[in-house]
């Protein structure tokens, strides 16, 4: 996939090369039919090195999605310190749920729900989403609290806001993927968070 922003463009990165490389055949094929042979015809180098790095599919998989989950977090739009709760939140669910169809987000959220299944019966994938869905639902949590703090949002209870939102999410990507749903939830989020968490100003 060309230009994609998940794999640096360095000829000289090898494993950025062979995870482009699985990315794209596990969007295309699916995990039932990916090989090490599919892999390899995307891969601009001997498929020997491949397996210089890796010793089989499962192997380079679960890199894969360690690979993925790293770069989509360096890759978070930025949210300025001194942004209001407000703003960070919606800032926050705006990369976690774009409103366009990009080609290259639905690649990946079709790839991650393909990874999301081995999590099933494999602890070391089961590990990997457990600290990704961690990390979103913490600094969803933080953000409640500093609004609870501020004055911006109402006397929520943060956990469950956090939790809430994180189902929601979830569901969301999983749904956009699996069934032909073309409405999104994100116009609900929004009203939920003017309705449930923003402070009534008083009169």
């Amino acid at each position: 996939m060309a230009n994609n922003p998940l794999f640096p463009e360095d000829p000289d990165d090898t494993r950025a090369a062979i995870m482009e490389a699985t990315f794209d055949a596990l969007a295309e094929h699916g995990y039932s039919d990916l090989t090490i042979n599919r892999v390899s015809q995307r891969f601009s180098k001997s498929e020997g090195l491949i397996f210089y790095h890796y010793d089989g599919k499962d192997e380079i998989l679960l890199d894969l999605l360690k690979y993925l989950l790293e770069r989509v977090q360096k890759g978070r739009i930025p949210i300025a310190d001194d942004a209001n709760p407000e703003t960070r939140l919606r800032t926050l669910l705006d990369d976690i749920l774009p409103t366009g169809d990009e080609h290259q987000k639905r690649d990946y959220e079709k790839v991650l729900i393909e990874l999301r299944t081995r999590a099933i019966h494999n602890e070391d994938y089961r590990e990997c989403f457990n600290r990704s869905q961690m990390g979103f639902r913490e600094s969803v949590r933080e953000i409640i609290v500093a609004g609870i703090e501020s004055g911006d949002f109402r006397e929520v209870d943060p956990d469950s806001v956090a939790d809430f939102i994180l189902a929601l999410v979830s569901g969301e990507i999983f749904d956009r993927i699996t069934v032909d749903r073309h409405r999104s939830v994100r116009t609900e989020l929004d009203d939920y968070i003017e309705d449930r968490l923003l402070a009534v100003e008083e009169a």
